[in-house]
């Protein structure tokens, strides 16, 4: 397997994750990457499923731990595992050697991360994690040795992304 790069966007609810995620990839899909990305779904209880009636659900409820089907350029599946850590699911995302995966959420794993915060308050408990490379915050918060980037500037977002993507100082597996 190729080396992909992994960039994880990170914050407590509603700091703008999924935005986030959704500007970086459209901006690396205007730039020509394959992407992968991965959602931590953080609402509890389990994913809402297809239609049991389809083929492949029920292999999947008749104890499939993997169950795949392809239809018009479409792959889709569904895995059965009591326990995937973000490692397992890097492994699964870059099946199709993309050039690099966004994963949202995850706060604790171990990599480069851009860090959303709502409030300076979030600082208190998010400047523990490892590998913040960028703070994104509403206001000026002071940072020790982070770069900081307003919520608004999407233009300054885009421009570290940018650099982050193509450059070759960052964490990759």
């Amino acid at each position: 397997m190729a080396t992909v790069k992994v960039l994880q966007i990170v914050g407590f609810k509603n700091s703008g994750k999924t935005t986030v995620t959704l500007q970086l990839l459209k901006l690396a899909k205007s730039r020509g990457k394959t992407i992968s990305t991965i959602k931590h779904h953080g609402h509890g209880g389990a994913l809402n499923m297809p239609d049991a009636k389809t083929d492949s659900m029920q292999h999947f409820d008749q104890g499939a731990d993997c169950s795949v089907a392809y239809g018009d350029g479409v792959i889709q599946m569904h895995q059965q595992k009591q326990q995937a850590t973000l490692d397992d699911l890097i492994t699964v995302a870059s099946n199709l050697n993309p050039d690099l995966i966004l994963v949202e959420g995850f706060k604790e794993a171990q990599y480069e991360k851009i860090v959303l915060l709502n409030s300076e308050d979030d600082w208190v408990s998010l400047q523990k994690l490892k590998h913040i490379q960028l703070v994104v915050s509403p206001k000026v918060v002071e940072l020790d040795n982070v770069r900081l980037i307003l919520q608004n500037d999407s233009k300054q977002l885009a421009n570290w992304f940018i650099n982050w993507m193509d450059g070759d100082s960052h964490e990759s597996v």
